[in-house]
């Protein structure tokens, strides 16, 4: 099951596993949330948190001549949320505190989120208009 529902509001993007990508999504990430009530500041943040959840699914470093899966960004404005989903990639090499800051960063930045193999789902709440 997926978090992403069937919008008008969705968009997704499949781009080669490599961190270059990342700041396609990062746009692509920006232009979608024109579509919502956020604040710049909380559009650095999911810019933020997406960014740290492709460095925990994107393989790196990435070998020349090896054929890794592609990652996936998606993003869905709904009514009360927007739904970030980052997948595939490969099996990223890590140290354990660098992955332990990058899931303290996404805390720190989105509403909600979790982790299944190599994807992961990022959620911010949206405020009600007249907030």
């Amino acid at each position: 099951m997926t978090a992403i529902a069937e919008s008008t509001r969705a968009v997704a993007l499949t781009v080669p596993a490599k961190p270059d990508y990342v700041v396609l999504a990062r746009l692509a990430l920006g232009a979608v949330c024109r579509l919502a009530p956020l604040s710049p500041e909380e559009v650095g943040d999911l810019k933020l948190a997406m960014t740290e959840a492709a460095a925990m699914v994107v393989a790196s470093p990435l070998d020349e001549g090896v054929d890794h899966p592609p990652m996936t960004f998606r993003f869905d404005v709904q009514d009360d949320r927007v739904v970030l989903e980052v997948a595939g990639g490969g099996s990223p090499v890590m140290a354990e505190d660098e992955r332990e800051l990058s899931a303290a960063i996404i805390e720190a930045t989105v509403d909600e989120y979790s982790r299944d193999g190599d994807r992961m789902t990022l959620i911010k709440r949206l405020r009600a208009t007249g907030d």
